[in-house]
């Protein structure tokens, strides 16, 4: 049986699938033949979006791939619109590819394969069957397609993800496609001998993939306050990365930073816990050798919806602070030897894939005005999102844009004043005499006299951007441009959004002036003053002629808590 295997190099986990299934699959006595579809399969325009804007969008621009993973992945319209633009940009190419080796099978490890094969099977113009491999817990309807003959996933939850979208049957549990070393790991003395780490106590794993995507720094940092913790820190392919960890942790013995490794199964066999930002293939390999999985700092997209299943099937925890990361280390180091997590399956991959058949096939012809209005919808969702402000706190909770509130071990409460540039100073005493320090918003260059009586009475300035609505897509980037340099804030800095309404597109243009937007919670009585915690960010808006009687509630609320008025500046960090 001659089998062609085709994976997409985006991180290692898709091209590690495809180099285990053929090792399995030849062992069965199968003619395998691999190849990266993104060098010659998919085209040329789906590669650089697909591979290069997302090796870009994981360093630098977390949140665009989060908003791309949104619309479609998430979004029917969208993702119908995504899909047919895979299969009209990768079709003719993929299919001359599959033509090439003459399979009689073809396996996907990735979804662009997967949804341009399920096309070519759909309308008739490939022969072999296919088989697509779903290497996630969270699994995402791009996964899926109704022209593929089998899917396999690595978890009974995954099941109905797929058959919503493929139909009945389409879907079979297995093993983890993982390597036969992570099954049966060395003993964890053994592997720490081999890779020169202390013998005694614990020892995490911290890994970014094969890309080194996510908050390593902080894990790391976290990582370290659990006493007597010896961390292993894998940055990947990403090198700039890897120095910067180094130079962060150079002083600390504790500590070391590696990059891309072949020798995961002794450092998952050395390590009591792994910590993953990424939730791909290595959390399979830790979970089949039976280490436990620790999700952090993981980066907006599929791998947040990956740590969420995972969490809620039991088989990861997902602490939300350095905190809670902390104690979640310090009660799984130096646990009992862990037992191997199996997810029931009685069949192997490589099994199931040599027993695949073809299911029934209609041939199916989508008339044009579906398309049409398809992405109609998909143009004016679009439009909405990104010029309406009502759409903003929708998408900004799903993709944790802006700031909200902080989380801190300390009791602190940044306090953020709306107020006009004539009453600050008048105001900073007010507030001084209270024990209340804030940050007064100002959408003007202030003058030197009122810069120094907010920074004399022990506060700060926020700058704010001045328009809502359309009209701040527009003028955005040059307002606060102007104001941060003003205010003498640098390339980087924090913003207050408008009472007005903030939009999407708004928020894009900040962000290309380096502003980070700050929300909190504006003050409206005891339903505000009920919430307080450490690290709110409270908005007082004020006429000039402040409301002292709503000041002295503020103080009272905030003494009661024991919790203090800082300014943002003094929190944020």
């Amino acid at each position: 049986m001659r089998i062609l295997i085709l994976y997409c190099e985006e991180g290692e986990g898709h091209a590690a699938a495809a180099r285990t299934l053929a090792r399995e699959l030849a062992a069965a006595g199968a003619e395998v033949a691999t190849h990266d579809a993104l060098a010659g399969g998919l085209g040329r325009l789906i590669p650089l979006v697909s591979r290069d804007a997302y090796h870009l969008q994981t360093r630098f621009l977390r949140w665009t791939y989060g908003l791309e993973y949104l619309l479609f992945a998430r979004l029917p319209p969208t993702r119908a619109v995504g899909r047919r633009g895979l299969a009209a940009f990768g079709g003719r190419p993929l299919r001359r590819l599959v033509a090439s080796y003459a399979p009689d099978l073809v396996v996907s490890t990735h979804p662009s394969v997967t949804n341009v094969l399920g096309f070519l099977r759909r309308r008739g113009r490939l022969a072999a069957p296919v088989v697509a491999t779903i290497t996630d817990f969270g699994v995402h309807p791009l996964w899926s397609h109704r022209g593929v003959d089998l899917h396999l996933v690595m978890h009974e939850s995954g099941r109905p993800a797929v058959e919503r979208i493929a139909g009945r049957g389409s879907a079979q549990v297995v093993r983890a496609i993982v390597e036969r070393e992570f099954r049966a790991p060395a003993p964890r003395a053994a592997a720490r001998r081999e890779l020169r780490l202390p013998a005694d106590g614990g020892v995490a794993l911290v890994s970014g993939g094969g890309w080194g995507v996510g908050d390593l720094g902080a894990a790391v940092a976290a990582a370290l306050e659990v006493p007597g913790l010896s961390v292993v820190c894998l940055a990947g392919r990403n090198e700039q990365l890897r120095r910067r960890l180094a130079e962060r942790f150079a002083g600390e013995p504790r500590v070391r930073v590696a990059g891309f490794t072949d020798r995961m199964p002794a450092y998952i066999a050395a390590a009591d816990v792994l910590v993953d930002t990424t939730l791909g293939v290595t959390c399979l390999e830790a979970m089949a050798s039976g280490r436990p999985v620790v999700a952090y700092g993981v980066p907006p997209g599929h791998s947040r919806g990956n740590a969420r299943a995972l969490a809620r099937l039991g088989l990861a925890t997902a602490p939300r602070t350095r905190p809670e990361l902390v104690a979640e280390l310090a009660r799984l180091t130096g646990a009992p030897s862990p037992v191997a997590v199996a997810n029931g399956a009685a069949v192997g991959a490589a099994e199931a894939i040599l027993a695949a058949r073809p299911r029934v096939q209609p041939r199916r012809t989508r008339p044009a005005l579906v398309g049409g209005v398809a992405t109609l919808a998909m143009l004016v969702f679009a439009g909405w999102t990104f010029a309406s402000p009502r759409s903003y706190p929708v998408v900004a909770s799903a993709l944790e844009l802006g700031v909200s509130s902080v989380p801190t071990g300390s009791p602190d409460v940044a306090l953020v004043v709306e107020t006009p540039r004539d009453a600050i100073p008048r105001l900073a005493s007010t507030l001084q005499a209270r024990g209340l320090h804030a940050s007064f918003a100002v959408r003007a260059v202030p003058s030197a006299a009122e810069r120094h009586s907010a920074v004399a009475a022990g506060d700060a300035l926020v700058p704010e951007l001045p328009h809502g609505g359309p009209v701040g897509v527009i003028r955005a980037p040059r307002d606060l441009r102007r104001l941060a340099r003003g205010l003498e804030l640098g390339h980087r800095f924090y913003f207050l959004v408008p009472r007005s309404g903030f939009t999407l597109g708004a928020y894009v243009a900040a962000k290309a002036a380096g502003g980070v937007p700050v929300t909190g919670a504006r003050m409206d009585g005891s339903a505000t003053l009920a919430r307080l915690r450490p690290g709110s960010i409270v908005v007082v808006a004020t006429d000039g002629g402040y409301a002292r009687s709503s000041l002295a509630e503020l103080a009272a609320a905030l003494s009661s808590r024991r919790l203090r008025a800082v300014p943002l500046d003094e929190l944020l960090p």
